[in-house]
C-alpha cells in the first residue's frame, strides 16, 4: 500500500512526528486515563496506527536523522546531573541497595532468557534492553535498543510490556510500604518522620526558569558530549579490532568486551559523567537540559513505531509481558532479600527498586508522595547512576547471551 505521505516528503514528516509527540505529552499531562498508559506508549501507538493505516511510510531518511542524530544527543542532556562524587556522598546505603536491585535485574534477565528464549524472538537483545532498562531507564532502553538496531516488532511490544509491569511494581511497592508485616522485618525510619507530601511535591515539581543561554549551552555541551564519545569510540574499536555489536568475528569473551568497550553509548555515558563531574558547578546552572533530552527520547519513541507491524507487535505482547514480570519479579525478591541480610531500611529498598526499574524521576516522586523527605535527592540522584551504568551493564548481558544462550 503506497503511503498517504511519500518518504521523502520531509516537512511533511516532520510535522506528523512532531506532532503526534506533543499529543502524547498532552494527553499523558491531562487525561488520568492517558496518564496511567504513559506517554511513551501512547507516542508509540499513536505511530503505529498512522504506519499501519497508509498515512506515514515505514522507511525514510527522516527516521534516520532521529536514530542516527538525535538520540546520542538526548543521553548527554539527560545526564547533567551525574556528578559521580556527589552521588556516591549523598546516596549512603541506598546506593548499596540500589545495586542490589540491579544484581536482581541481571539475574532475571538471565533467567527469563533460559526459560523464555524459544518463544521470545532475539531473546539476547531483548534481555539486553530491559536490563538496561530495569537497571536506568528509558534512556538506557533506547541507547541499547539503538545499538542492536533493534527494529519497532522487538522494541514495541517490549515498550507495552515494560509499561504494563512498571505500573504493577510501583502498586506492589506502594502495598509493601504500607504493609504492618514488612515494617516488622525491616527498619523504617523515614516512614516514622514522614511529612506532608503535598508540600513537599508542590516544592519539588515548580516550573523551572529557561532561557536562550540555557538552551544554547546544554546543546553545546551535548553535541560536544557526542563528538568526543565518536572518536573515542572509534579509537578503541580500532586498537582492539572489533566488530559491530552483534557481529562477532570470534565468540569469545575477549571480543564480548571488546564490543561493550567500543560502543557509541558507552562512551556517551562516560564522557558525559566526567564533565558533570569535574564541571558540576557550570553544568548546574544550565536548566532545562533534562527537559531537552526527554522530549529527544519522546520523538524517538515515535519513530521506532512508524515501521512496527501492529498485529505483530500486540501479538508479541504477552510473551513480552511475561518476559519482563520475570526480571521484576527477581528484582524485587533479590533486593529484599539481601537488603535485609544487609540490615537495610525498608523505605531504601523500596526506592532502590523504584529507581532501577523506573528511573529518578519515578523513584523522586514515590519519595515525595510518601513524604520521605530527606530521600529525595538521594533517589533521584540513584536513578542518575542508573542512567550512568545501565547501558553497559545491558551490553555486557546482551553480548554473554549471543555467544553462550
Amino acid at each position: 500500500m503506497t503511503p498517504l505521505i511519500a518518504s521523502d516528503d520531509t516537512w511533511l514528516l516532520w510535522t506528523v512526528i512532531l506532532v503526534g509527540v506533543a499529543t502524547s505529552i498532552w494527553l499523558e499531562q491531562t487525561f488520568n486515563w492517558a496518564a496511567k498508559i504513559s506517554g511513551p506508549v501512547l507516542a508509540l501507538c499513536i505511530a503505529m496506527l498512522l504506519a499501519n493505516t497508509g498515512v506515514m511510510p515505514v522507511e525514510s531518511g527522516v527516521y534516520d536523522v532521529v536514530t542516527d542524530r538525535l538520540v546520542p544527543l538526548a543521553l548527554p542532556l539527560l545526564l547533567f546531573r551525574a556528578n559521580l562524587f556527589h552521588i556516591v556522598r549523598s546516596t549512603r546505603w541506598l546506593f548499596l541497595a540500589f545495586h542490589l536491585a540491579s544484581l536482581g535485574t541481571v539475574v532475571g534477565a538471565l533467567t527469563a532468557a533460559v526459560l523464555l528464549h524459544a518463544r521470545v524472538d532475539q531473546t539476547p537483545e531483548v534481555a539486553a534492553i530491559m536490563t538496561a532498562s530495569y537497571i536506568g531507564g528509558g534512556v538506557n532502553f533506547i541507547a541499547v535498543a539503538q545499538s542492536y538496531r533493534t527494529t519497532g516488532n522487538v522494541t514495541g511490544p517490549l515498550l507495552v510490556a515494560d509499561n504494563f509491569i512498571m505500573a504493577g511494581v510501583f502498586i506492589v511497592l506502594l502495598l509493601i510500604c504500607r504493609s504492618p508485616w514488612m515494617r516488622r522485618w525491616y527498619p523504617h525510619p523515614h516512614t516514622a518522620d514522614a511529612v506532608d507530601s503535598r508540600q513537599l511535591a508542590a516544592e519539588h515539581w515548580r516550573r523551572k526558569e529557561i532561557s536562550l543561554l540555557d538552551i544554547a549551552a546544554a546543546m553545546a555541551v551535548s553535541v560536544a558530549v557526542v563528538a568526543c564519545a565518536t572518536v573515542s569510540s572509534r579509537l578503541v574499536l580500532t586498537a582492539l579490532g572489533s566488530a559491530g555489536l552483534g557481529q562477532a568475528n570470534g565468540d569469545n569473551a575477549w571480543t564480548a568486551i571488546a564490543q561493550v568497550a567500543g560502543n557509541l553509548f558507552v562512551h556517551i555515558t562516560a564522557w558525559s559523567s566526567l564533565i558533570a563531574t569535574v564541571a558540576h558547578r557550570q553544568l548546574a546552572r544550565i536548566h532545562g537540559a533534562e527537559e531537552i533530552g526527554g522530549y529527544l527520547l519522546y520523538v524517538f519513541l515515535f519513530v521506532i513505531g512508524l515501521p512496527a507491524d501492529l498485529w505483530h507487535v500486540f501479538s508479541q505482547v504477552p510473551m513480552m509481558f511475561v518476559f519482563c514480570l520475570i526480571m521484576a519479579a527477581m528484582n524485587i525478591l533479590v533486593a529484599f532479600v539481601l537488603g535485609k541480610l544487609f540490615r537495610l531500611d525498608l523505605e531504601d529498598i523500596v526506592l532502590a527498586v523504584n529507581a532501577s526499574i523506573g528511573g529518578p524521576p519515578t523513584a523522586a516522586a514515590m519519595a515525595i508522595s510518601l513524604g520521605w523527605s530527606k530521600l529525595v535527592l538521594p533517589a533521584l540522584l540513584v536513578g542518575i547512576w542508573g542512567y550512568t551504568i545501565g547501558t553497559a551493564v545491558g551490553l555486557a548481558v546482551g553480548e554473554f547471551l549471543l555467544r553462550w544462550l
